[in-house]
């Protein structure tokens, strides 16, 4: 256990807070897309996979599901990348985290391509007129903090800042 709660200590180093996905000798992801459904709902009203801050890669032949969402750089490549700095690309003072202005976005894709990720952790909500980026932002407005963390059914994912959730055996609290 101590090893796990060493490793979210050296990837703090390098991010700021972010949705982490619990390592499967804790807990192991159902794959029930709860996380996506409930982010959707929150940042857009609609229950969408594809308006998702969160995505979901379902393992198809190990059932072993891996969720993705923006790891929040410290140097935020893609707040650098955005023409439209403190406009469209913001950081949150408060929470040390990049998020989107959908208002202000002109869909230049220029922070998907800074991403250093793979898959990217920003996506283009094509749903709309004009394309605009959309990242996970922590539900930063949302009194309770992220909702998919809140949602999950079992407790597979929470914040970075946050110790690991395991009992007395090693399982991940609040699981059957």
């Amino acid at each position: 256990m101590e090893k796990i709660q060493e490793e979210y200590g050296k990837i703090s180093e390098k991010y700021c807070n972010h949705i982490v996905q619990y390592p499967p000798e804790v807990s192991l992801c159902a794959g029930c897309t709860s996380c996506e459904a409930v982010c959707a709902m929150v940042h857009d009203g609609a229950v969408s996979p594809s308006l998702s801050r969160i995505q979901l890669e379902r393992g198809t032949v190990s059932m072993i599901h891996t969720i993705h969402a923006c790891m929040q750089c410290r140097d935020h490549p893609c707040y650098s990348a955005c023409p439209k700095k403190d406009k469209a690309m913001c950081i949150d003072e408060k929470l040390g985290i990049a998020y989107v202005n959908q208002e202000e976005c002109v869909g230049c894709r220029l922070c998907v391509k800074a991403c250093p990720f793979e898959p990217k952790r920003i996506r283009m909500n094509l749903d709309k007129p004009r394309p605009k980026a959309i990242k996970c932002d922590m539900c930063r407005t949302r009194p309770n903090g992220p909702a998919c963390v809140e949602y999950c059914q079992v407790r597979c994912i929470g914040k970075s800042e946050d110790p690991v959730p395991v009992d007395d055996r090693g399982r991940t609290q609040g699981l059957f």
